[in-house]
């Protein structure tokens, strides 16, 4: 019996044996041995089905596994073989789609199947196309909402796609009344409740088909938010939805293919996670000065044909590879010189000027070849870049192009023109919360100066019921700051054409934006009974009739003015501006062609500037970019900057420059005490009291009646004594923060012209810090003489200008003379007072000559 027993076991054991060996081509365990050739059963393989497991190494990003199933490791051991054959482990799991909202995890093993002869990159690889313009979108308040445009390949748009969402947002946010939305070209895809205060809720929903379109897609995402307990105003500013542009993509069909196929199609690159679009330049022998000048010229021009609105320039000597998402490559240079670096080069390059687009092999990326055989004709395929450059155009026409961030595109006002809400993109909106809040931007002229003079005029058409109460107001804000209010003192009423005005002083020159918010109280939010927040009784209507009229303004140009640097333009714009990069590496070229590209987007136009290897005391405008340790002896005087620069940011690093033991930062540090530590210890409450005591009793009473009258002066009139002195304004050397990450710093010459420093404290850090700089949130903050970005938060420290010269840019007339006068006047009361009392003399002499020769005598 036990010889029966033993000999079927020995038979089954073999038996499974055998089967395990007739899987083990089709394992998918790393672990699991090669099977000889002659051990294969091949008449019961299906070709059909082993052409993915072939393909399966090259697509990398794509593991063939089950959806949501762990990766076995090298340890494990393969699972055990079922009895029908070799088929079953191409399909292990049922034969269904992925849901869309699994947009990135692992394709299915199924999704590997390709079309015959295609790369297998491009057979696998899923399309995902991040559509956010920053890293994190912010929609804040009862209502908000965003608009900026995508634009797509004709093989993007014509391909199946959907649109995924991740977002998280305020505890405080009431899911069952709120609701956020997005649409694209004026039909909504995607509308949910708002309900993820614990982590980012992902979801995704389909675009029909043929909504998508070649070209230019305009998306808009709109928040309408409503607190779970508190009805009151101050509530409101605790809404907040984010929006992760990390989750926040266009997924296309399996099977997609993005082509660039010219140069118009240029701005369908995209964007990466944060909101950024590439330029990565392939150049070979940066060094020369041949190669930087047209290096720097061609990364403005790719960035004003493709669009961006946040482009960073990368340069390298050699080919890094496929690009990543958001990332153009560009190969420039002779032909005989590209050749040992991008592969597949056409050999017309070496016989005549060439500028195409190519496929990146294995990868979904492009590459804009531009080279030739000479230099002179290098020069000819760069002038195919900017040939159809839209930034010309659009500024004859006085629009800014921001449409890859902002939509519609922000028109400038040059004086007396007024803009409609509906121009504006600010609809008819009927409202039913507490604090209602629109905004646009307005565009002003390089040389703008009305900083202390005039108003714009804000004509309001408007409705709201009896339930608002008096009290209720209405605030105009100016890039951020407060500018004016207008009370409601009735209850009930329709507002045509009121006018409320905005000063001009917190206007600048460059991109404004204005933000109106009617804050409504009511009876009822005060009672706040339960369900009170998901009122749906509308009280308020602002109609997009509501126009803004900006007046005639002086315009003159004043040196130094950062403002104007921001505006893409420098100061004198009949004579280029010399650029001298302080290295002949790639960092610093980097650096200065995310600078110059960034100033060419702003001004729609390629800057005009001429390159030195060295700046010299006779060029009478100059940009130097370069590190702080590679700044030459004499340029921080220059620039009126503190040279305790040098000494100061190498002993403090940033966050993102952690080369060596970080040091407490000195701006929150305390004073050291004066004195032994055990009298300090020794100092109780009362002696402390009496010493603050006596400080204040040594100041008189005249003392504190003069102190008081200023402080009510300032508050009131915005007067000071800074302002009644007769003393020349200088410029004190600026010593920026010590945690600052760059520093821009202008200053006029004994010409006409000034002199620009651009630094950091590395030229690593450089290149990274000029990148955030390039941000437009951040970029459209540039004024003043000097600015200093912040290494944590989106903001920059401003230093306002205080000595400065006026450049005439506009033909003389008395209208702009007077009203340039009487903005320096207004900005210098002592010397207007003066001239005005001058003038009353002069006038009361000249009266009193003129009535002793012609009047009689009493």
């Amino acid at each position: 019996m036990r010889r029966v027993l033993i000999s079927s076991l020995l038979a089954i054991q073999a038996l499974g044996a055998q089967g395990a060996v007739a899987q083990t081509p089709f394992s998918m365990s790393p672990a699991a041995p090669s099977t000889p050739p002659a051990a294969q059963p091949a008449p019961q393989q299906q070709p059909a089905q082993q052409a993915p497991v072939q393909q399966a190494p090259a697509a990398a990003p794509f593991e063939m596994r089950q959806q949501g199933a762990a990766p076995s490791s090298p340890s494990t051991a393969p699972p055990a073989a079922p009895p029908s054959g070799g088929t079953t482990p191409f399909n292990a799991t049922p034969q269904r789609p992925a849901p869309p909202a699994q947009a990135g995890a692992p394709a299915p093993a199924r999704s590997a199947a390709p079309a015959a002869g295609a790369p297998a990159a491009r057979r696998t690889a899923r399309i995902e196309r991040p559509i956010l313009p920053f890293e994190t979108l912010r929609l804040e308040g009862e209502t908000d909402a965003r608009s900026w445009t995508v634009h797509l390949t004709q093989d993007e748009a014509s391909s199946g796609a959907s649109i995924a969402l991740g977002y998280k947002n305020a505890v405080v946010v009431m899911p069952e009344g709120s609701r956020l939305r997005i649409a694209i070209n004026g039909e909504s895809v995607v509308d949910t409740p708002i309900s993820s205060s614990t982590d980012i809720k992902r979801l995704t929903a389909s675009i029909r088909p043929g909504l998508l379109r070649a070209g230019q897609n305009i998306v808009r995402m709109e928040a309408f938010q409503r607190h779970r307990t508190d009805c009151t105003v101050d509530a409101t500013y605790e809404l907040w939805t984010d929006v992760d542009s990390a989750s926040t993509k266009l997924v296309f069909a399996e099977g997609a293919t993005k082509t660039l196929r010219g140069l118009d199609d240029l701005p369908a690159v995209g964007v990466d996670n944060e909101g950024v679009t590439t330029i990565r330049v392939v150049a070979p022998k940066i060094y020369r000065p041949e190669i930087r000048d047209r290096l720097l010229r061609l990364v403005q021009l790719v960035a004003l044909r493709g669009r961006y609105a946040h482009p960073v320039i990368q340069v390298v000597e050699s080919d890094p590879g496929p690009s990543p998402v958001g990332t153009i490559k560009v190969a420039m240079g002779l032909a005989s010189e590209l050749r040992g670096l991008i592969t597949g080069v056409p050999d017309a390059a070496s016989i005549q000027p060439l500028t195409m687009m190519m496929q990146e092999p294995g990868s979904l990326g492009s590459t804009l070849v531009v080279s030739g055989p000479s230099w002179q004709d290098l020069d000819t395929a760069i002038g195919i870049v900017g040939t159809r450059s839209l930034g010309a155009s659009q500024a004859e026409r006085g629009m800014i192009d921001t449409a890859s961030w902002q939509w519609p595109e922000v028109p400038t006002a040059f004086g007396a023109q007024s803009f409609r809400f509906a121009d504006l993109g600010v609809p008819t909106q009927e409202f039913s919360g507490r604090r209602l809040k629109v905004g646009f931007s307005i565009n002003l002229p390089p040389d703008f100066y009305a900083t202390e003079y005039g108003e714009t005029i804000l004509h309001l058409d408007a409705a709201y019921t009896s339930a608002v109460r008096p009290g209720s107001h209405v605030n105009v804000f100016v890039n951020g700051m407060i500018s004016t209010q207008m009370t409601i003192t009735s209850q009930g009423d329709i507002v045509k054409r009121y006018n409320v005005r905005v000063p001009l002083k917190n206007f600048r020159s460059g991109l404004n934006h204005i933000t109106i918010e009617a804050a409504l109280l009511t009876d009822a939010d005060e009672r706040c009974t339960p369900g009170e927040t998901l009122s749906e009784t509308n009280r308020f209507v602002l109609f997009d009739t509501t126009t803004i009229e900006f007046p005639t303004y002086g315009r003159i140009g004043r040196l130094p003015d950062l403002a104007v640097l921001s505006s893409g333009r420098f100061p004198d714009e009949d004579l280029p501006t010399t650029v001298v990069l302080a290295r002949p590496d790639s960092l610093n070229y980097s650096a200065a062609g995310t600078l110059l590209a960034r100033m060419a987007r702003s001004a729609g136009a390629p800057v005009r500037a001429q390159f030195a290897n060295a700046a010299s005391a006779d060029d009478e405008s100059v940009l130097f970019i370069g590190a702080v340790d590679q700044i030459p002896a004499g340029l921080l005087n220059r620039v009126k900057v503190s040279e305790h620069l040098r000494m100061i940011w190498p002993s403090t690093p940033t966050a993102g420059d952690r080369a060596g033991p970080q040091t407490a930062n000195t701006d929150f540090s305390l004073p050291a005490p004066q004195g032994s530590p055990d009298r300090m210890a020794a100092a109780s409450t009362d002696e402390v009291r009496k010493r603050w005591s006596e400080t204040f009793q040594r100041r008189g009473v005249l003392q504190q009646t003069i102190g008081t009258v200023q402080d009510w002066m300032e508050k009131t009139f915005s007067l000071s004594l800074k302002s009644l002195s007769l003393n020349e304004r200088a410029d004190a050397p600026y010593e920026p923060p010590q945690r600052a990450s760059l520093l821009v710093a202008q200053s006029r010459t004994e010409s006409s012209g000034v002199w620009t420093l651009v630094t950091a404290r590395t030229d690593k850090a450089l290149a990274a810090e000029t990148a955030r700089l390039a941000n437009p949130m951040i970029w459209s903050q540039i004024a003043g003489r000097a600015v200093a970005l912040d290494p944590s938060e989106m903001k920059l420290q401003v230093e306002p200008i205080k000595e400065y010269r006026f450049v005439q840019t506009q033909p003389p007339s008395l209208t702009n003379l007077r009203l340039v006068a009487a903005n320096w006047m207004s900005a210098n009361i002592l010397p207007y007072a003066l001239l005005m009392l001058a003038c009353c003399t002069f006038l009361g002499i000249a009266t009193s000559l003129l009535l002793n020769r012609l009047g009689r005598r009493s």
